[in-house]
């Protein structure tokens, strides 16, 4: 699913169907999702010529004790999208 923020659109890519979002403020944000729950915010900067981007990763724990290797896991998760977005 892609959100354009500006445009106040959602585009399912696996249905190639586009929907409106009337209930929130216009943004020059592009919100990417993938069916793991990852997400994938771009915008450009308010004060610099150049684009941001933000990550965020989702695991379930049952324990406290799996919670140090699922944030190793994650963070190598956001190093390995960053590697295919070539941002390294």
């Amino acid at each position: 699913l892609v959100k354009d923020f500006q445009e106040q659109t959602a585009w399912d890519l696996v249905k190639d169907e586009k929907s409106e979002m009337t209930d929130i403020p216009k943004s020059n944000v592009l919100m990417y999702y993938t069916e793991d729950g990852t997400k994938v915010a771009i915008r450009p900067s308010g004060t610099e010529p150049k684009i941001k981007f933000y990550f965020s990763v989702k695991s379930n724990i049952s324990s406290e004790s799996e919670y140090a290797g699922q944030v190793e896991k994650l963070n190598h998760k956001i190093e390995q999208i960053k590697k295919d977005l070539s941002l390294n």
